[in-house]
């Protein structure tokens, strides 16, 4: 009989704060969100305590098709970029094919956009770039192979808070992917070399939309 009593009380400790976590949380929509990378900043430099989060600055840079790209290219979407060089043998091409799984994938929603930006401008020219795109499978109003001086280039990698450095002939670049939000905020950076990462990127990019169009 105590062993019987005994049962039931372990099933009632266990069963009980299940049943009133559903009760408490029926209803409601349980997500997590995204951080958001980089210093908080005070508007026009002001040392105030209303400060905002950083923000990726404004690029101009030309694609694999010849259009420019700017920050307005991305409005009203949220994307994924990335730093290489075509002529790279190792890394790149890697990275950029774990890029095109994500992008295989994410396609699908209109909200969701990717940019590379070559670090090699003095050889990745629109032409180098249009047919390394295809290697990928890029449509060029989602997918953007972008050139560049090598000055705005390193403006861009700066502005991605990427460890990059102008070497001699080309500018040193990180195999890391970033997702950037509608604000131009960075909310996730992923090894793009890492199976595990970009499994990752793909839920998160999921999450981001749903931050955009969950019900109030």
């Amino acid at each position: 009989m105590k062993k019987r009593t005994s049962f039931f009380i372990a099933i009632a400790v266990i069963i009980v704060p299940i049943l009133i976590y559903f009760l408490l949380h029926a209803g409601k929509q349980n997500f997590k969100s995204l951080p958001v990378f980089g210093e908080k900043v005070a508007p026009n430099g002001d040392d105030i305590k209303d400060t905002i989060f950083y923000t990726v600055p404004d690029f101009k840079v030309t694609s694999q098709t010849g259009e420019t790209i700017t920050q307005k290219t991305f409005s009203g979407s949220i994307y994924i970029a990335n730093f290489f060089f075509a002529s790279c043998k190792d890394v790149c091409p890697k990275m950029n094919a774990k890029v095109e799984t994500v992008y295989a994938k994410a396609k699908e929603y209109a909200e969701v956009k990717f940019i590379s930006f070559s670090v090699d401008p003095e050889n990745d020219s629109v032409p180098v770039l249009a047919k390394y795109a295809k290697k990928f499978n890029a449509d060029s109003k989602i997918w953007y192979f972008v050139t560049g001086s090598k000055e705005d280039i390193f403006k861009a990698g700066q502005g991605f808070l990427l460890p990059v450095s102008i070497e001699e002939k080309t500018i040193d670049h990180s195999q890391q992917l970033l997702l950037i939000d509608k604000q131009n905020r960075i909310r996730g950076i992923y090894d793009g070399l890492d199976d595990l990462e970009i499994k990752r990127l793909n839920d998160d990019i999921k999450v981001l939309l749903y931050e955009y169009h969950k019900p109030n």
